[in-house]
């Protein structure tokens, strides 16, 4: 039936997640923080490719960012990792499906959130220290582009959200419907490419980037409480609607209605679970009246 098989299979990996977690808080949590640090080599290579190219064309600045930036969801996905955004159709398919608890999801998200951003906070220090974006294009870039991130509008930076973790759990959900790992790697890569060159807003990359942009020398415009009041929160909340309800809510109901339809159908034609339904054969106004109420 219409994507059932994928469906479970994500089902029985939020289950396998959620126990995990119950197994050892410590080792997820690990593996969140260790989520944060690849996310943040995403955000390295992303700066020190783009500022250089931006300065010279903002335009090509963007495809070369986001060219390079998918390196961060493929160690995600191949090397093993617990990711919020990727959580937002990890777990709660397995929510929608019956495999995990609504409470086990919230739990899941809140500690792959915590862990993320200690990772990402853990990872801009390292940045920091290595000075690696002290001497500009690289300062000028990071400080320009925080100070968006900052300062703009709380709706656009939620809407930016949405279609942000609306494409990376589509490439998630991708990597369900391929075979092998260089699919999962194009996918990703396609996804990822499309979210950064486009400029939407993912909050752990966000965790990463505006760490970075709080430690270098900065303006007023650039701030701790700025960063977490006026564009996590947005933005993490844009990524929960863009996650959970255009991919994992939309795919999952798709699925139900094609298996509800089926179980209906099979029932009309006399299989099994056919009480109270006429069987294939039945009184043609029997037949024609099931197909009315099936309208």
């Amino acid at each position: 039936m219409l994507y059932t098989g994928n469906v479970d299979a994500i089902a029985a990996i939020s289950l396998k997640k959620a126990t995990a977690m119950k197994h050892s808080l410590i080792g997820f949590l690990t593996l969140s923080v260790v989520a944060g640090f690849y996310i943040g080599f995403g955000v390295l290579l992303m700066v020190i490719s783009a500022a250089p190219v931006a300065a010279l064309n903002p335009g090509i600045g963007k495809i070369v960012g986001g060219a390079v930036f998918p390196i961060a969801l493929i160690l995600v996905v191949i090397g093993g990792a617990e990711l919020f955004t990727g959580y937002n159709l990890l777990i709660l398919k397995g929510t929608f499906r019956g495999t995990v608890s609504f409470g086990d999801a919230m739990s899941g998200w809140f500690w792959t959130y915590l862990g993320n951003l200690g990772g990402s906070m853990i990872f801009a220090l390292l940045i920091y220290m290595s000075g690696v974006f002290a001497p500009d294009p690289w300062h000028a870039f990071l400080n320009k582009a925080a100070t968006y991130k900052m300062n703009a509008p709380w709706w656009e930076l939620f809407f930016r959200g949405i279609f942000c973790n609306w494409l990376v759990c589509l490439g998630i959900w991708s990597c369900f419907r391929v075979t092998n790992d260089s699919a999962k790697i194009m996918m990703c890569w396609w996804v990822l490419f499309c979210f950064v060159t486009t400029g939407m807003e993912h909050s752990v990359a966000n965790m990463t980037f505006l760490t970075i942009a709080n430690l270098l020398p900065h303006g007023p415009e650039i701030s701790w409480g700025k960063m977490f009041g006026h564009n996590l929160v947005p933005v993490t909340l844009g990524n929960i609607v863009g996650g959970s309800f255009f991919v994992t809510f939309l795919y999952w109901f798709a699925t139900v209605m094609d298996e509800k339809g089926a179980r209906t159908l099979e029932a009309v034609k006399g299989g099994s679970g056919s009480a109270g339904l006429p069987r294939a054969g039945g009184a043609p106004e029997e037949i024609k009246d099931i197909k009315v109420k099936m309208k």
